[in-house]
Order: C-alpha cells, then structure tokens, then sequence
C-alpha cells in the first residue's frame, strides 16, 4: 500500500525485479521448474483424489473394484430380484468358466454382463460386448502374448477348460484391463451370454452377483452393510454377502483417510516451500552486495522485501500454468475414466491460493535478510557466515579435502538447508520406495495358501445344485483319488479339511453352515488363539464332545448369540440325507485377533475330527491342501489336472493362478508409487544441483585468488568436487538411515489394516540407483560448471 505523502516506486520496483531476472537465468530457470513441480503436485494429487472419488460413483474402480458387496452361488430368480430391487444401482453377474494355460500364461474365461465390466473397472477399449454363441472379448494383449495376428473378426480357436476341446471364436472386441503388456502371466476373455447358457447356464455353473446400492442416505460403512443386508432380505436372499471394504472406505471415507490425504498434501506443501525457500535463501546470500548497493542509493528495506516478494511472484506467474497443464495431464493419463472438467473449477483456484502462500512464505525469510542488510555490512560480506573464532591448527596441511571442509563450516546454514531439502525429499522416497519393495504377488496370494501351493475341493457348481450333506453323502474324496495325489511330484505334505454340516435351526430342511475340524495336529495353534489361559488338551475334548468358537463376533453378528464357556448350544446335525440334534458344550472361546494368517484351520465352530467321525456315517471331507516342492510346482499341476478329470465335482485352486491375478492387481499400484517417487526425487535433485550450480558460479573471485597463489586447476577441481560428495554424502546418509526407519513403520502400520500381506524389504536397489544417482548429479553438475568457468582468464574471472 502507498500512502498519499509517499512516492508510488512500484513501476521502478517492478523494473528492478524485471531486470534482476532477466539477469539471474539460473536462478530463474531452476525458480520455475521448483515452483511448476509444486503446482503439477498438488494439482495432480486433487485430481487423482477427485477422479478416484468420481470412479468411485460411477464405477470403474479396476483396483478395489466399485461394488458394495458380492454374493456367491445365486440363481437366476434371486438375481431377477436383486435386479429389480430400488435400492441397486448396478447388478452385475460374473461367472468363471476356468482358465487355460499356454505356456507360462493363463486364460481366465467368464461371462460378465455390462453391468459387471463397470463394477469390475473393465472396459471395452475397441469393438463391442459379445453377443452370438461363439463370439468372445479378448485382451490385445494375449493375442501379442500368444503371438497370433488376429484383428476384430478374426477366429481363434481355444482350448476350452475341462474337456480341453478346441472351440472356434469370433473376435468382436478388445478388453482393456488395469494391467497392461505381454510380461504377466494372466489374461481374461469374456463370452457371451449365449454360450453360458448352451453350456448349462444356471444349472451347471455358480454365477456370483456384484451389486452397487444408493448411498444417498448412507454416510457410513456401517449404514452402507445395513443397506446392502436390508436389500436382501427384502429381495428373499438368505445368503451372507461379502463386502468390498476398500472400496465402501474409498466411497466414503473414514476421518482416518481424510486425515492421511491431507497429510500427505500438507507433506508436499512443506518439502516445496522448504525447497523454494533454499532457492531464494542462496540466490539473496549470493547478491548480498547488490543489495547493499541498492540500499547505498536510497532503496528502503521495505522496498527491497516488495521487489523480493515481487521477483518470486513473477516467476510463480509464469510456472503455475506450467505446473496447473502438467498436473492436468498426469492426472488424466493415470485415470482417464475419473477425469472431469469440471474439477478444474475448484481444483485450479485451489492450487493457485497454496502456491501463492506457499511462495510467500517461502520468502519471507530471504526478503528480511535482503531488506536488514546494510550497505557496510553488504560490502564487507564475504559468502561466509560469521561465526565463533577457532583457533588456527598451524600444523594442519592445506590440501583440497581440507578447504573443502573449511568451506562447509564457514557456510553452515547453507549447507544445512541443501542437506535438510536432501533428506527430506529422501525420507518421502525412501517411505514410499519401502512399500513399493514390499509388495509382492506372491506374498499376497500365500494368505489364501497356508498349507500349500494346491488346494483340491468340492466345486462351486457342485455344492450351486447339492447342499453340502448330500455332495458328502457321495464321498468324492475317494480312497483312489487320495493314493493318486500322494505320488504327485514333489509331494511334501497333504492337509485334510473336514466339514460337518449343521444347522441352529431346529427344523432346518439343509445345512446353513459348517462345523470345522481340527486334530491333535493344530492344539498349538488354538491354545495361542484361545481369550483365557483355561487348559485345552485334545483328548478331553474328544472325550466330552466340546465344541470350540474360533470366531464369537461373527457368531453374535450373524446368529445373536454371545458365546461363553461352559454355555450349550443346541444344533441340527446333518448326515447325508439324515439328520438329528444334539447339544454342545463350548469348551472355549477364541480371540479373534490372535488368528492372524491361520484363517484356514479356525472357524466361526469346531469340532475335533474324532468326534465328527463318531456323529456322522458320511466322509466330513470338504478340501485337501497340497505341498510340493518349488522345484517340482509345474509338473506337479500338470499332474492334478490330469487326476482331477477322472474326479467328478472336485476342482482345484493353485498359487500360481493366485498370483498371476496379484500381479495385474498390483501393477498399477507399483507404477503410481513409482511416479510419485520420480516426483519426489525432483525436489532434492533440484535443490542440489542449484546449490552446487550457485556455489561454483559466486566463487569465480575466490576460485582465481586460489589459482593466483599457486593452487593448480587439478586442486580445485578436487576441493570442490570434495565439497559436493560432502553435502551429498551427509543428505544421502541421513536420508537412508531415518527414511530406512519410516519406511518400516509404515509397512507395519499398512500390514496391521489394509495390507495384511506386506512383508518389510529395505529398499536398496531404489536406495543404490538413488545415491548413485545424487552423486553423479553432483559431480556432472560441478564438471560442467568449472568447465565454463574456465573458458574465462585469470584476470577475467577476478574483476566478476
């Protein structure tokens, strides 16, 4: 503000500023890259949350998925039912037919009608869904995969799962995935309605219904399960769904997430304004006597703070649009289905407001320094900070590595604020890089495997048309069957599941759910699970027919009933055809939370195996669990496969398809933390190479006083490639050390919640390529810039 009585000198200030940068073109230049990567920053990270949220609403979400819940084994009525139901937004019906390998690739192959393809996050990317008998959608990229040159039209031929027969397709369209490339192993191809049904439709397979209900009057996850539970019952559904909770926690987020994005944003803000604020804190300490020269001919202070003030905004003038176009393009590239205009709207006004304050506050340090500069002090400044006398070593040699240090101590805090940029900007890389090391496909499928890489049991489409007792009742578990998998290559182990099924129901017509069994086998595992130190011993319970509760919150949530020891439960037991009730004793109740990965083996009820061959007549088992060894994995499967024919209503289920499907889940996860990582590693990079760029470029005086006494170019080139492997050294070292340590509490923060899988793995070849890369930075930058310096004279270079 001017006031009436004073002279307005904005123009002149203006000009001051205008000419000073015109000046300073490194300055400038690395000025506005700082402050575009701010802008592209926030600005995609806005996007990317506003385009998930968009995902979210409209389907499409290929990570989590953008369904509510999913119920397994539906028939046709009771999907016409959910179809009709007000509350469902989109039903989508998915049903797998198999998969089938070719070479290290696998074929999943499903009918999925356009309301599944949404939910799932497919699209169609050319051509159309498949409609006559023999049409499929296929992904491109098998066909690459497979090598087939084949368009839209064209046949294929495929040999379909189970009967292994080769069945003619007719291309009608490509699929497009959330994975991409011929590297992975799994694909998936889509017929069309019409072969589901000339196969046997609903009577032969067990089709799965997604759904997405309104939730408009749902503000939480817990009103969205009560919607999706309520709109079931109403539909006459008795099946218990399961829910999509990454996606309901997306859709409406906890004040957990909301307060985790906002960190991360505020995260940002600071490790830009920190970077800036270096940038400008360097080039005001190396024009301290231009200021002092501007305060010798009258300039105020509070005229130099407004030229400071008004150098950055200039600048931030130019490189916001810059940073707002980059941003927008990131963010739609990355997710082009959530991409909407209008989130410009609020996003660009948004992100101009943080940079403005984010510069300004940036600035106001370096404009003080600027304006309490006076014009003795500004002609006496050397480009080193005062600081206590030390008292000289005499018997200290003079060598490059020696001035180098000199060099850093006298410039402490500029050299702090280039190290404390470095490590900051390399905890952030070093946090995320931690979790980007520590996903692994293999890991994640190795939950759903415990006791081995196959796992053979009763088929979905068995147990879709016969409840449980009946499939039992046939003994598909045959004697033969088990002799022929124990001579299946590398056989290390072969774990039994048996199931018996019951009922709370006194005049249940079917089983509703099953009692697990355990052996003396698994004592260990629920003695480390059990609430109390009560004593288990196997025998007593067999003795006295005890039934344990491995899960009492699902017990009370789905039946009402707070099991306690000691308390009766009264059940109907069913055998085969038969069945009876019979009271049970709880010998005790487990505690949830200590079941971690031993899913398998602990359930809702147990039973010891003994008891469940003294109550029914029928075989309990319901699945075998293979274990052979890594080596022998592959021929091993071929192996199943080839016995499981003969094997009516068994199917089997293998970690390599588990992982093949992680993987493409996976992918696009690792490539946003990578780009986020590429970003992050720009700050430090930056700051870096400007402090290096700015020291050298000042010292042209003291470079030639030195030469001048006798140093040799050789020396100091040494001294200051010694002071840029210092500064390095110090950021990289530090960066690793605590970046190490973030990195492993956010692992095990993420694997206690959302990542149940995440096994920590230091980071190192991101934390090599990292150093390596700061340091070959550092010392290409400082050959380039004593490379220019040196095309000037001696006597050239001491009147600069």
């Amino acid at each position: 503000m001017t006031w009436p009585f004073e002279n307005d000198t904005s123009a002149v200030i203006h000009k001051i500023a205008s000419a000073k940068l015109k000046y300073g073109k490194l300055q400038k230049r690395i000025s506005i890259f700082a402050i575009a990567l701010a802008a592209m920053l926030m600005s995609a990270v806005l996007l990317l949350i506003s385009g998930i949220a968009a995902v979210n609403r409209s389907g499409g979400n290929s990570v989590t998925g953008s369904y509510h819940a999913l119920i397994s084994g539906v028939s046709q009525e009771e999907f016409e039912r959910l179809q009709a139901e007000q509350e469902s937004v989109l039903t989508g019906l998915t049903v797998s037919l198999g998969g089938i390998k070719a070479g290290n690739g696998r074929l999943n192959l499903s009918y999925s009608n356009t309301d599944a393809l949404t939910l799932n996050g497919l699209t169609v990317s050319d051509g159309r869904m498949p409609e006559a008998e023999h049409e499929i959608l296929i992904e491109k990229d098998y066909l690459d995969y497979l090598k087939l040159d084949a368009g839209i039209g064209d046949s294929i031929s495929i040999a379909m799962p189970g009967t292994q027969d080769e069945t003619v397709f007719s291309i009608c369209g490509y699929l497009e995935t959330a994975a991409s490339g011929t590297g992975r192993s799994l694909y998936a191809g889509i017929v069309s309605e019409q072969y589901f049904l000339a196969q046997g439709g609903w009577n032969t397979f067990s089709p799965s219904a997604m759904i997405r209900v309104n939730t408009r009057t749902a503000a939480s996850k817990a009103e969205i399960e009560k919607l999706v539970v309520e709109m079931l019952d109403h539909a006459g559904i008795r099946k218990i769904p399961s829910f999509n909770e990454a996606y309901i926690n997306l859709s409406k987020p906890s004040l957990f997430l909301i307060g985790t994005a906002a960190t991360g944003l505020a995260v940002i803000i600071v490790a830009c304004i920190l970077v800036i604020y270096c940038i400008f804190y360097i080039a005001i300490v190396n024009s301290i006597k231009e200021y002092g020269q501007l305060r010798t001919i009258g300039m105020t202070g509070r005229q130099i703070k407004r030229m400071v003030f008004r150098e950055g905004f200039t600048l931030s003038a130019t490189a916001i649009p810059i940073g707002l176009a980059a941003g927008t393009i990131f963010s739609c590239l990355l997710i082009p289905q959530g991409f909407r205009p209008a989130s410009l709207l609020w996003v660009w006004p948004m992100v101009i407001v943080l940079i403005y304050l984010t510069v300004r506050l940036s600035l106001r340090k370096p404009a003080r320094l600027a304006a309490s500069v006076s014009p003795i002090d500004a002609s006496r400044y050397m480009g080193q900070q005062s600081g206590k006398k030390r008292q000289a070593r005499l018997s200290e040699k003079i060598s490059p590595v020696m001035l180098a240090k000199k060099h850093i101590s006298t410039n402490r805090k500029k050299n702090v604020l280039t190290v404390l940029s470095l490590v900051l900007t390399g905890v952030l890389l070093m946090g995320l890089s931690s979790v980007l090391s520590s996903i692994n496909a293999r890991d994640m499928s190795l939950s759903g495997f415990p006791r081995g890489q196959f796992i053979i049991s009763i088929s979905d489409e068995r147990l879709r048309n016969d409840p449980l007792e009946q499939v039992q009742a046939s003994a598909p578990f045959t004697d033969s069957l088990k002799d022929s998998l124990r001579m299946v290559s590398g056989l290390e182990a072969m774990t039994e599941y048996h199931y018996l099924p019951a009922a709370f129901a006194p005049e249940a017509a079917e089983s509703e759910i099953s009692i697990v069994g355990f052996n003396r086998d698994d004592m260990d595992l629920i003695r480390a699970c059990r609430s109390s130190q009560a004593d288990l011993e196997y025998n007593a319970l067999v003795e006295q027919d005890l039934l344990i509760v491995g899960r009492p919150d699902s017990l009370e949530r789905d039946y009402g009933i707070r099991a306690e020891a000691g308390q009766t439960l009264a059940l109907t037991i069913f055998d085969g055809s038969d069945s009876y009730q019979r009271s049970f004793t709880v010998g005790a109740v487990l505690d949830q939370r200590k079941i971690g990965g031993n899913s398998d083996k602990i359930d809702m009820l147990m039973l010891p195996v003994d008891v469940m061959n003294d109550l029914v007549s029928c075989d309990t088992m319901y699945q075998l669990a293979l274990r052979v060894s890594d080596d022998r994995e592959a021929q091993a499967e071929a192996e199943i496969d080839q016995i499981l024919k003969e094997a009516a209503g068994l199917s089997v289920t293998t970690l390599s398809a588990a992982i093949a499907q992680n993987e493409n889940f996976i992918q696009g996860m690792k490539l946003v933390l990578t780009v986020v990582v590429a970003f992050i590693g720009c700050f430090a990079m930056m700051n870096l190479v400007n402090t290096i760029l700015t020291s050298v470029i000042t010292r042209r005086k003291e470079f030639a006083l030195m030469r001048c006494v006798g140093m040799s170019q050789k020396q100091l080139s040494s001294m200051v490639r010694c002071e840029s492997l210092m500064t390095s050294g110090i950021g990289l070292f530090f960066s690793v050390l605590i970046g190490g340590g973030v990195g492993a509490a956010l692992c095990s923060h993420l694997k206690s919640g959302l990542m149940v899988y995440l096994h920590y793995r230091f980071p190192s070849e991101i934390a090599l390529a990292y150093s390596t890369l700061v340091i070959l930075s550092a010392l290409t930058v400082t050959w380039a810039a004593l490379k220019h310096q040196n095309k000037l004279s001696l006597i050239e270079q001491l009147r600069v």
